[in-house]
């Protein structure tokens, strides 16, 4: 199981839950983005480089599940909100949500622009790999 993994779950899960009372769609999107940050920076090369197999994934994910119900079931609320207006559920907030939102699409969307064509292109510029301008057609 990827203990720190599971604790980076854990952590922002129930602080954002549990802590700032932070609608459970948000908490969620929050946990999960933090997630995959720990996971793209600490395993670079997924899958390939992830050293863990699908065994321990699914047991590393079944803990999380089910420590976010438990979560879910203990926080001081009737019935559970899931979204709504403003960021917390126990008072009006003065965050605007929707921008946030969309600033972070609109981010990660651009995020996922550079790493999927720039970076790739930037890799194999050094290599001298075919397909980048190196060929000769018609030498001879």
């Amino acid at each position: 199981m990827d203990v720190p993994l599971y604790a980076i779950a854990l952590t922002v899960f129930g602080a954002l839950y549990l802590g700032l009372e932070v609608f459970l769609l948000y908490s969620l999107m929050f946990a999960l983005l933090s997630m995959y940050l720990y996971l793209a920076v600490r395993y670079n090369n997924l899958p390939d480089g992830y050293p863990y197999g699908g065994a321990d994934t699914l047991l590393t994910v079944t803990f999380i599940g089910v420590t976010w119900g438990i979560f879910t079931l203990l926080a001081p609320k009737s019935p559970i909100p899931f979204v709504g207006n403003g960021l917390t559920y126990a008072a009006h907030s003065a965050v605007p949500v929707g921008a946030a939102i969309a600033i972070t699409v609109v981010l990660l969307l651009g995020f996922i622009a550079v790493g999927a064509f720039v970076v790739p292109r930037m890799q194999n510029r050094g290599t001298g790999k075919a397909g980048e301008g190196n060929q000769t057609v018609g030498a001879g």
